[in-house]
């Protein structure tokens, strides 16, 4: 399964964008500034956890608009319709004009045979650090035509033991290692155990 896009941006644009072409208002400037954490397991699901904090106009403006979180999840989850979301949350945070959401994302992450790929979609990514298989990525997008900007800056943790870590356009590229899980040695023991014994009946015994 394709993943476009995991994160609140591309939805959050489209939230906002008819309200302010609809509205004939002066605009200073627009910012939306977005952290998130995205953890990834190694079956290729992630948690999500993301802030992201407007301008008191936009706040304002989207919180008329969606006055329930409930329109907003459903809102966003009908324009993600090509993955599925478990345990999402999505709250208010009046006091700092903030949005705040975390949930499940199963499937984020891509196993494409010789190696995974986690695709965050939309525009290119700056890696602007790395430390193990943490890394931190950031996006800057202008919006409204130059009048507003969207800042990213995503932590994604890839499953332990990822290896040759490569991010290619807004793809994050890895490989992990492959483990047998214990049922498979389990059953090679046994299988081992029971291949010596048929053996060992079907050797003539030495007579002194």
């Amino acid at each position: 399964m394709e993943v476009k896009r995991y994160l609140l941006t591309f939805a959050v644009l489209l939230l906002v964008l008819p309200l302010v072409m609809a509205q004939s208002i002066k605009i200073e400037e627009y910012r939306v500034d977005g952290s998130m954490r995205v953890s990834v397991d190694g079956a290729g699901n992630a948690q999500v956890v993301e802030v992201w904090k407007f301008t008191p106009n936009l706040y304002l403006q989207l919180k008329q608009e969606y006055p329930t979180t409930y329109m907003l999840k459903r809102e966003f989850e009908n324009k993600r319709s090509d993955v599925e979301y478990r345990n999402m949350r999505i709250e208010w945070d009046d006091s700092n004009n903030q949005l705040k959401a975390s949930y499940t994302m199963l499937g984020a992450a891509v196993n494409k045979g010789s190696h995974w790929e986690l695709d965050l979609g939309g525009d290119d990514v700056t890696l602007s650090s790395r430390n193990g298989n943490t890394l931190v990525l950031t996006s800057v997008q202008p919006i409204f035509g130059g009048q507003g900007r969207v800042v990213e800056t995503a932590t994604v943790v890839l499953p332990k033991g990822a290896k040759n870590i490569k991010v290619e356009g807004s793809t994050i590229k890895y490989e992990l290692p492959y483990k047998e899980g214990g049922i498979n040695k389990l059953f090679l023991v046994l299988a081992a155990i029971t291949g010596i014994g048929l053996v060992l009946l079907n050797v003539p015994l030495k007579r002194g």
